[in-house]
């Protein structure tokens, strides 16, 4: 009997042997991207900045060299949607990821594109860390989206690795072929769309050069006004009568204060006096699809005589109210 126990003992330490494991490296994400836009006006694009971290451990005692690489399980762009309305519409607005520090390189699946790497060199039995910076860009022209919030709570992102003892015989996992993969569906995007209306540009009324002493005619031109709301809101437009104004009448005057009259119009045909009194001379506009629209400004100098030379000019103030 006292024969047979050390040949039970070695038979054991065996076993252990044979059923050590086999894997010499892994990785997996730590943290994936959480994205935040913030607050945004339709049709407008925005960028933030974000990353996903990852860690990878190299076992067996021996320093090992690694290609970490990061796809999405999706392909871009990305979808952040809706809470649905009154009627349960839900709306879809799209977003990208690119690499920080090449914004050439964009994250996709990689079925549709190459995967971001970053390379890790890890000692022997040791945990380490890395990360992949992002930027994150909404693009402009999505000008048809209602005031929400978006969000996206599942995007789906995958981490590939290669690693070797010799740096001269590590691979790239760019094209897909790695020694091992993990998943993570932690990664999340959001962003809210401002119910803000803003004036995007207003082009100068200039009513050229007069070359005589008396306006026998009337003078015209226009300015082009640019607006933008959310998608469906109704808004005003109201002119102030101008820093040189006698009473309500507008005036264009001189470095001597010398002034000529001029009139502003919703339209063409000079009918429609263009003022700030709301509900009487505003104008009233509704915005259909979140584009910019251009509204024209109509000006006029009646026939008049010149009391001075030089350059005439006033300045008004618009105001959208919503």
């Amino acid at each position: 009997m006292p024969v047979k126990s050390p040949i039970f003992l070695l038979l054991l330490l065996a076993c252990a042997l044979l059923s050590r494991p086999a894997v010499a490296a892994s990785c997996w994400i730590t943290q994936g991207a959480s994205t935040v836009f913030g607050t945004l006006v339709a049709g407008n694009t925005s960028s933030t900045q974000t990353s996903v971290k990852f860690s990878c451990y190299a076992d067996y005692g021996e320093t090992r060299y690694f290609n970490v690489c990061l796809s999405s399980l999706e392909s871009a762009p990305f979808k952040m949607t809706s809470n649905g309305d009154n009627e349960g519409k839900q709306y879809t607005m799209l977003f990208r990821l690119f690499s920080a520090l090449d914004n050439s390189q964009e994250l996709t699946s990689l079925g549709a594109g190459r995967a971001l790497q970053t390379a890790l060199t890890i000692g022997g039995n040791l945990t380490s860390g890395g990360s992949f910076p992002l930027l994150a860009t909404i693009p402009s022209g999505q000008n048809d989206l209602p005031v929400r919030s978006y969000f996206n709570y599942t995007l789906g992102l995958k981490l590939t690795w290669n690693s070797a003892t010799q740096k001269e015989a590590l691979t790239s996992c760019q094209d897909g072929a790695s020694q091992g993969l993990a998943t993570d569906l932690s990664s999340n995007a959001s962003a809210t769309l401002s119910d803000s209306c803003f004036i995007q540009s207003v082009t100068p009324l200039d009513f050229g050069i007069v070359g005589s002493t008396a306006l026998t005619g009337q003078l015209t031109s226009t300015a082009t006004l640019r607006a933008r709301c959310p998608v469906g809101t109704r808004y005003t437009l109201g002119i102030s009568d101008g820093a040189h104004a006698s009473g309500s009448q507008r005036q264009m005057c001189n470095d001597r204060q010398q002034c000529l009259q001029y009139a502003l119009w919703q339209d063409a045909s000079a009918t429609v006096p263009w003022g700030d009194r709301s509900a009487s001379n505003t104008m009233e506009v509704t915005h259909p699809d979140g584009n910019v629209q251009s509204i024209i400004v109509y000006g006029t100098v009646p026939p008049q005589t010149l009391s001075g030379t030089g350059a005439f000019s006033d300045d008004v103030v618009i105001t959208l109210t919503y």
